[in-house]
């Protein structure tokens, strides 16, 4: 039995040497392999071995397994010598280079970016912290301000309306007294101005001689020039002692209408008031008011000749009626 095993191993072990490729084949090699024409070292070494076995006066079952082993390894280092030349072949082939390395790049990626990810967060998270304090301080900086901004316009409205009161309470102080404007002053024979100029006395003349307004020394509280002396005439400033007084000589100033010295009456204003007078002045000189005039402070335009008179209490109010903004005007302004 053991004679029919050992012969049928036998069998195909010369199957296997009679069906091995000779090494006259040719094949693509690497410019370093050696010559195409001769055999491979490993064929060479597998026929050298294979035909000591043969000449082996013994064919035992030992011989038989060594045989089989050198038949195995040479086929595995023929297969890896093959599957090296497959590869080289692939890597050097740039279609397949092309494919593979996009594959590669996206395989490296999904490994790698959960990693990248969590590095990155953990370097930012610190800053990512202090720019949310900083916004929460800006936003309650913002709160502050606009709280300090709505404190800030409620206090200029307060202002506002504490000075519209102090003027009012000023033009009311002045409600008894006039001024005189374009009063000549008295020369003597040479032309030159008597001294001092008696302001009383000038004031009086005019209400009596011009006015008509019977009128004395009594009826005065106290008179006095303002401003500087113009070709030889000057400007006064009457506080009379009574509002009754005041208001007969204010009511007869019509009376100086077309006088040879140009001498007119006005109501004693506060600057603010002045303001608007002359800004006033500016629309009529335009065209673009009627007529203004003033009573008892109060300040009253007439847009047309038929239209209703309206007061006038601010710049706004001039600027309604075509008045420019000029240099210095605040927008606050009520």
């Amino acid at each position: 039995m053991a004679d029919l095993v050992n012969k049928d191993k036998q069998s195909k072990l010369d199957k296997f040497i009679n069906t091995t490729p000779k090494s006259s084949a040719k094949r693509d090699q690497p410019a370093s392999s050696p010559d195409l024409s001769s055999p491979s070292s490993q064929q060479v070494e597998k026929q050298a071995k294979l035909k000591e076995l043969e000449t082996s006066p013994s064919h035992d079952d030992n011989h038989i397994l060594l045989a089989e082993h050198i038949l195995a390894k040479s086929i595995e280092n023929e297969t890896v010598f093959k599957l090296s030349e497959v590869v080289c072949a692939t890597l050097n082939n740039q279609a397949f280079i092309n494919t593979i390395i996009p594959m590669i790049a996206e395989k490296i990626m999904d490994q790698v970016k959960p990693k990248i990810i969590e590095i990155v967060d953990d370097r930012i998270q610190p800053y990512i912290d202090t720019i949310t304090q900083n916004k929460d301080a800006l936003i309650l900086q913002e709160a502050e301000l606009k709280k300090q901004s709505d404190e800030i316009k409620s206090l200029k409205s307060k202002l506002v309306k504490v000075e519209s009161r102090i003027e009012e309470q000023e033009q009311y102080s002045r409600r008894t007294s006039l001024r005189f404007h374009n009063v000549p002053v008295p020369t003597d024979d040479n032309g030159a101005i008597i001294t001092p100029i008696d302001t009383d006395d000038l004031v009086l003349r005019i209400c009596n001689k011009k006015l008509q307004v019977k009128l004395n020394i009594f009826d005065i509280g106290r008179s006095h020039p303002i401003g500087e002396m113009r070709d030889g005439k000057i400007s006064i400033i009457v506080r009379f002692l009574s509002y009754r007084q005041r208001n007969m000589v204010f009511s007869n100033k019509k009376k100086l209408k077309n006088n040879p010295d140009k001498i007119f009456i006005a109501e004693n204003l506060t600057k603010h008031r002045y303001d608007l007078i002359n800004r006033l002045n500016t629309l009529r000189t335009k065209e673009k008011i009627h007529s203004f005039w003033t009573h008892d402070g109060t300040i009253l335009v007439k847009k047309t000749d038929v239209s209703s008179p309206k007061k006038i209490k601010s710049r706004q109010d001039i600027y309604k009626l075509g008045g420019e903004v000029l240099e210095g005007d605040s927008q606050d302004e009520d």
